[in-house]
């Protein structure tokens, strides 16, 4: 009969110890439920400079706020190691409504199209859920096609904020906050820029 000696063993059952406590405590994944999402070119083009043009609204609700919305892709961008030209910059170098914008314009490498297609708030007053679609594409200024798109897709995003709905002072800093994690949920599923890498010269 041959025995293991004891040190071995003793690692083994420390290893099994880890491997069922990873498998107990389940990871939250970055961009989780964002399938529609999917990384395009973004990697070989690697765009540094990006434009956030006015988000278009398709939802058929009037109520959506787009500023805000358009404000905290910026913001994200920025958390994702991207440069976005600021909103005051664009809006005043680029007399541009909702939806037509022309990548490239303002010589950036990619520019960020938001269009809001849903903004369901038949369940906000009651129970503070708010649920948002969005078609979201980084779009390259030199092949500025979503057929081509750096990254992108539809992203469907259900905030509920029913356990936090006493801690806001008011109605606006709810949406606020609702906006703010659809946004972040959304943008979870785009890769933060290589910051080693310079921008493809093309």
């Amino acid at each position: 009969m041959s025995f293991l000696p004891r040190r071995p063993v003793l690692a083994l059952a420390a290893l099994a110890t880890l491997f069922a406590a990873s498998c107990a405590t389940p990871l939250k994944l970055r961009g989780l439920g964002n399938d529609g999402l999917v990384v395009g070119r973004l990697k070989s083009v690697n765009p540094l400079e990006v434009v956030v043009p006015k988000i278009e609204n398709a939802s058929g609700q009037r109520s959506v706020p787009l500023e805000s919305l358009r404000a905290e892709f910026q913001k994200g961008l920025v958390r994702l190691r991207y440069s976005p030209l600021a909103l005051e910059f664009v809006d005043r170098n680029v007399q541009v409504t909702e939806a037509s914008y022309m990548p490239g314009t303002l010589g950036e490498q990619a520019s960020l199209k938001v269009v809001v297609t849903g903004w369901d708030t038949s369940r906000w007053n009651s129970h503070a859920n708010l649920v948002v679609d969005l078609d979201v594409y980084l779009l390259d200024a030199i092949e500025p096609q979503t057929s081509r798109a750096l990254w992108g897709g539809h992203a469907t995003r259900t905030i509920d904020l029913s356990t936090q709905r006493a801690s806001f002072v008011s109605e606006g800093a709810m949406l606020q906050r609702a906006v703010e994690l659809a946004v972040e949920e959304t943008l979870a599923s785009l890769p933060a820029r290589d910051a080693e890498r310079g921008p493809t010269t093309r």
